[in-house]
């Protein structure tokens, strides 16, 4: 299955630039927690001015910095600015624990590290070979700190971008959500990540004339490639929020005039778990609210259109693939996640490579022009990601249309929210605990979060750990959105005749505890 042939690619510089030209007055990028705004003649000029400050700090085409901030316009001047430099942007989430943020700044080697003074805590402690570190407030602050960001860039001569990057240098080193202990960077040409915000943009037909609303945290490939990109390939509007908040979502939608809004079943189903009186007809703009990161169970999908009337149109993606499936608005399958996207290939192949029917089950690969380019673990060490087939570990099907249906995981993976969960991890930190003999971790499905991790610990001979024991031991080694929501005490973990742990048996077991738990 493929998709129909992509258009030519537009360097960043050429983007910015036109939209200059065509439409300097319209905002480009909201941002509802800081209050403010920014057009397109502002930002491109901004961007402008980072080039220069790039240079004269020598950072140079091909070197790599990275980037500490929560959402807001300023760290977007960065992440778009070194990008017009042909500087590799390397984003990182600052909810991610310490000792991860340490090692990818190790791996990633930057020339530079651009933060936010608006964060908690001054990151520098971090350390990063010496690099130097850039701080950064609010981009128009009426009195700015004298070494601020955005007051050097007000001394740049703000000289037009001579330098264009290629389609196949380097742009972006992004890191997964984490589906091991560690988090593994990704890295794109640019014209990968064009084709990449390409997609999504011809699947869900969007233009100049929409304004779409992501309370994500940037850096992640899905909200760069939903809403951070296809706004700077369309001249689109961005509303970019903090994160997600329940008490302000329709105020947002309404007030901005949202026509797209990005979704994720986390979000979904808070907003079914607590519903209010607000719905389609209070909402005129919005044309859509999308789904992805995780599956949306039609059951959920159904009760959120019957209860607010706004059509939900699921996509699905990963890291390295972009966007690989999405469906179209006004032409959608329940269940489905959609045909193959613009720039994308997708195979359904059984165990020995062969191509199957619709209707039969195997493994989805893709390829295409949008496909990351090589898993990053330091300088000089890329590990390739094939170009001919990449294995994302989805079981699926199509039908005779060629819609796709996602009907398992060939990995051991949970995803709580959207967030990839190693199974493996949350075992390991359960087998430190001094009272426990052998353990194990299984997704079980929740309302909210559509799965969450269980554990499963037998205790050692006269030990009798007590599951408050056990979480908090959970609390204090893992991040908190990987502490498993329960942990079941049983005389021993069920293995198969392999030696590897029975999940049906753990199923049956869970199914049981469950209806004893209020």
């Amino acid at each position: 299955m493929s998709a129909q042939g992509s258009s030519a690619f537009v360097d960043v510089n050429t983007l910015l630039e036109e939209h200059a030209r065509r439409r300097p007055d319209k905002v480009f990028i909201q941002s509802p927690d800081q209050g403010s705004r920014i057009t397109f003649g502002e930002f491109e000029a901004l961007t402008r001015r980072f080039v220069d400050f790039l240079a004269r700090e020598g950072i140079r085409h091909g070197d790599r910095i990275s980037l500490l901030s929560d959402n807001g316009i300023e760290p977007l001047v960065v992440f778009w600015g070194a990008l017009r430099a042909g500087v590799i942007v390397n984003p990182i989430n600052v909810e991610i624990r310490e000792k991860h943020v340490s090692q990818i700044l190790h791996d990633v080697a930057p020339k530079a590290v651009f933060w936010s003074r608006a964060r908690a805590s001054d990151p520098r402690a971090l350390g990063t070979g010496g690099a130097p570190w850039f701080a950064f407030g609010t981009w128009n602050a009426p009195a700015p700190a004298a070494d601020d960001l955005f007051v050097r860039l007000a001394a740049e001569s703000g000289a037009p971008v001579a330098a264009r990057p290629a389609r196949t240098d380097w742009s972006l080193i992004d890191y997964t959500s984490g589906t091991t202990d560690a988090p593994k960077g990704a890295i794109w040409t640019h014209e990968a990540y064009y084709a990449m915000c390409e997609s999504p943009v011809d699947r869900l037909e969007i233009s100049e004339a929409d304004t779409i609303l992501d309370y994500r945290h940037f850096s992640w490939s899905s909200p760069q490639i939903l809403s951070v990109g296809p706004t700077m390939l369309t001249g689109a509007t961005l509303v970019l929020a903090r994160k997600f908040s329940q008490a302000r979502f329709f105020d947002w939608l309404r007030d901005y005039r949202v026509t797209v809004c990005v979704g994720i079943p986390t979000v979904i189903n808070m907003l079914l778990a607590r519903p209010v009186a607000v719905t389609k007809a209070d909402l005129p703009a919005l044309r859509f609210m999308t789904s992805s990161t995780a599956p949306l169970s039609v059951d959920k999908h159904q009760e959120f259109e019957k209860t607010y009337g706004i059509q939900i149109v699921q996509l699905a993606g990963g890291t390295e693939t972009g966007f690989m499936c999405g469906n179209q608005p006004g032409h959608r399958k329940l269940g489905s996640i959609g045909r193959p996207t613009l720039n994308m290939r997708v195979r359904i192949l059984d165990d020995a490579g062969r191509e199957l029917p619709p209707g039969e089950e195997g493994e989805m690969v893709v390829s295409g022009r949008q496909l990351a380019s090589a898993y990053w673990q330091g300088p000089d060490k890329l590990v390739p990601i094939s170009q001919d087939g990449f294995r994302n570990g989805d079981l699926a099907r199509r039908d005779d249309e060629g819609y796709v249906y996602i009907t398992g995981r060939k990995k051991d993976i949970i995803i709580k929210g959207g967030v990839n969960i190693a199974s493996l991890e949350i075992t390991n930190c359960l087998l430190e605990h001094p009272d426990v003999a052998d353990a194990g971790t299984l997704g079980v499905r929740d309302d909210i979060y559509g799965e969450v991790p269980v554990g499963f610990v037998a205790p050692r001979p006269g030990r009798a750990p007590v599951e408050a024991a056990l979480l908090e031991h959970c609390r204090v080694r893992l991040v908190a959105f990987k502490v498993p929501a329960a942990v079941v005490v049983v005389d021993t973990v069920p293995k198969n005749a392999n030696g590897k742990v029975d999940r049906d048996a753990l199923t049956a077991v869970w199914q049981r505890e469950e209806r004893h738990r209020p």
